[in-house]
C-alpha cells in the first residue's frame, strides 16, 4: 500500500486503515458511486456509535480542519478525525489545549487519556470493518508506505 492521508497536526494517536469493501461496484463490475456513498455513510455512522458506545464521555461536533481532516468527535480533553485519500484513511486523536486550566496540568491529563484509549480506538475500527496499517516511511513526494498492523 502506498498512498498518503492526511493527519491532524499534533495528534496523540494516529490509526491508518483501509476499508475496501466502501468502494462498490453494480452488477456489471463498474465502479457505483451511490452504493459507495452509502457504505461510507454507514461506515461512518458506525463508527461513532461504536467510539460513543465505548467511550461515554464523547460527543458529536462537525468541524474541519484544512480541507480533509473531519473533527467529528470531542470531549473535555480530545477531539477525533477522521480523513481519506484514494482509499486510504486516519483516524487521528489530538489533545485540546485549554484555556480554563493551568496549560501544563490539562496537557499532560490530555496526552494521558489519549494514551488510555488507545486500544478501545483499534478495536472500534476493527468492529466496524477497517484494516488497520502501520506507516513504515514516507518518500520526499509525501507518499507513505504502509505495512499491515
Amino acid at each position: 500500500m502506498g498512498r498518503s492521508v492526511m493527519t491532524l497536526c499534533n495528534a496523540e494517536l494516529t490509526f491508518y486503515f483501509s476499508a475496501d469493501w466502501i468502494n462498490a461496484e453494480d452488477k456489471n463490475g463498474q465502479y457505483c458511486e451511490f452504493i459507495s456513498q452509502i457504505n461510507w455513510d454507514d461506515f461512518f455512522e458506525n463508527l461513532k456509535y461504536t467510539i460513543k458506545g465505548k467511550l461515554k464521555s464523547y460527543y458529536d461536533c462537525d468541524r474541519w480542519e484544512g480541507q480533509e481532516n473531519h473533527i467529528f468527535l470531542e470531549n473535555g480533553l480530545a477531539e477525533i478525525s477522521i480523513a481519506e485519500y484514494c482509499g486510504s484513511f486516519s483516524l487521528c486523536v489530538r489533545a485540546k489545549e485549554s484555556n480554563y486550566y493551568d496549560d501544563y496540568y490539562m496537557e499532560g491529563l490530555a496526552k494521558h487519556h489519549c494514551e488510555q484509549i488507545e486500544k478501545t480506538i483499534a478495536k472500534c475500527l476493527t468492529d466496524c470493518g477497517a484494516t488497520l496499517y502501520n506507516r513504515i516511511g514516507t518518500f520526499s513526494n509525501g507518499v507513505s508506505i504502509y505495512e499491515k498492523a
